[in-house]
């Protein structure tokens, strides 16, 4: 009996130790975890390349315990084995462009799969820049849409409240707090860093911005003074901004978007009130912009989108008053037409198309922040009340991923948001997303980017925080 209770003794005395040791490696774990994660926020680490560190200095001592010999080299395994499309499914367009780019032999296998990965690839959500209600941004993150975090990564050289940006993650000019900027900056997303481009040829915030035929278009704006009239044109191959001839109105807050090959600038504020002035801008003949008949009401803050070839406009505030109404505009015809109201007033609304239809999701309506959605479809011309969203949300970024809506941040009326979501229309259901790691509040779109595409993986959305620009990427 004595020994048997020596022995009891013995075994709870070593389970003590060993809980005190588990409890130990628990509180290594997390010390661990928490050091990584300031250093990677500080800048000091990049936690992709930490991790791909860690998994070879894993892989290094698994090697060394089970040592075997390997004659083949990863290109016959790409090459002969077909995996070049699995490896793409399972790591990301990004990821493949970045081992093409540093292994020739593998080049060739992978790129020819990047077609077949641009069809079924969801891509990356990117978040940068803005405001936290407390100080101004230069962060940047992304998430993939079926990811269960959102990455940092480096940050812009700038901290910018009012931006915009493209596909490539071009950020163009903005406000620092004390002065306009003229500052562009482009975020190389092979190689994982911002690259200082020449600044644009006047200082602006609050500009129009559209993308065409490769060719960035930067209209208006303000330069802290009065409203700007001026249009430039950044052309990435030759790296070199051009004047263009003038708009004929003075205006910020604008809306800008592509329609049949031309550029359209709609509503604005010229500095004495708003603006129902619309002009056109073809680039084949470049000589002078063209006005359009007037919008039927002024609109400075308004939600656009092109489906099947004519202009659409809704919401915005018309002297200072929320409206619901929408208005088409038809080329063939030259004219505006009147659409149907939402079924609530609202301004500061996430708004995107999707699937030839226009979703319309939360913004104010005078009295409060919204958490409701609808969508309009053209061919029935009848506004749908969709699901509400898990939190009212004013100024929310939007955009589309493989027919699915994505809203991120935004203000709840209280405090800027972290959170974020997305609509299926297959399941007409909102979905939770992981929240970000800065809180951000934004506004209105910029267009998609569409030059370059060997250099892009497609399917990404950008999202800016608390400034007026949303750029989208797609294939």
């Amino acid at each position: 009996m004595e020994v048997e209770g020596a022995l009891e003794s013995a075994v709870q005395l070593l389970q003590r130790r060993l809980d005190a040791l588990q409890k130990e490696v628990r509180s290594c774990h997390e010390e661990s975890a928490a050091l990584r994660e300031y250093l990677s926020e500080v800048g000091t680490i990049r936690m992709a390349r930490f991790l791909a560190k860690l998994h070879h200095r894993r892989f290094e001592r698994m090697k060394a315990a089970h040592p075997w010999e390997r004659a083949a080299q990863m290109t016959d395994v790409v090459v002969s084995s077909g995996l070049a499309f699995g490896i793409g499914i399972y790591s990301g367009i990004v990821e493949v462009l970045e081992f093409s780019a540093c292994n020739k032999a593998v080049r060739r296998p992978m790129r020819e799969v990047l077609p077949l990965l641009r069809s079924v690839y969801p891509g990356h959500v990117y978040v940068h820049g803005g405001y936290d209600g407390q100080r101004r941004l230069k962060s940047i993150e992304r998430l993939a849409p079926n990811g269960d975090h959102w990455e940092a990564l480096p940050p812009m050289s700038d901290r910018r409240a009012v931006v915009a940006a493209d596909v490539e993650l071009f950020v163009c000019g903005g406000w620092d707090g004390e002065r306009r900027l003229s500052q562009v900056e482009r975020y190389n997303i092979t190689a994982g860093c911002w690259e200082q481009l020449p600044p644009m040829l006047e200082r602006r915030s609050h500009p129009a911005v559209a993308t065409l035929r490769g060719r960035l278009y930067v209209c208006g704006g303000f330069d802290g003074a009065e409203s700007l009239s001026s249009v430039e044109c950044f052309d990435p191959v030759s790296g070199k901004w051009s004047c263009l001839p003038r708009m004929r109105e003075r205006r910020r807050r604008a809306i800008a978007v592509v329609m049949a090959g031309k550029l359209y600038v709609c509503g604005g504020f010229d500095g004495a009130g708003q603006l129902n002035l619309a002009e056109r801008y073809d680039p084949e003949d470049g000589k002078s912009w063209n006005l359009l008949p007037p919008h039927l009401l002024r609109r400075v803050v308004s939600a656009a989108a092109v489906i099947e070839g004519k202009l659409y406009v809704f919401g915005s505030e018309d002297d200072a008053q929320v409206v619901s109404s929408g208005e088409r505009f038809d080329p063939k015809v030259d004219a505006w037409e009147a659409l149907p109201p939402m079924l609530s007033r609202r301004v500061g609304a996430a708004a995107a198309a999707v699937a030839g239809c226009f979703y319309v999701c939360g913004g104010w309506d005078g009295r409060q922040r919204l958490a409701s959605a609808e969508r309009f479809n053209p061919s029935s011309g009848v506004w749908e009340a969709l699901p509400p969203m898990n939190e009212r949300r004013d100024r929310a970024a939007v955009a589309t991923i493989a027919d699915r809506l994505y809203v991120c941040g935004g203000f709840n009326g209280d405090s800027d948001l972290r959170s974020a979501e997305c609509f299926d229309p297959a399941s007409g259901a909102w979905l939770t997303l992981p929240p970000m790691q800065e809180r951000c509040t934004s506004i209105a779109r910029a267009p998609v980017f569409r030059g370059l595409s060997d250099r892009l993986p497609p399917n990404r959305a950008t999202f800016l925080r608390k400034c007026p620009f949303l750029a989208l990427e797609y294939s």
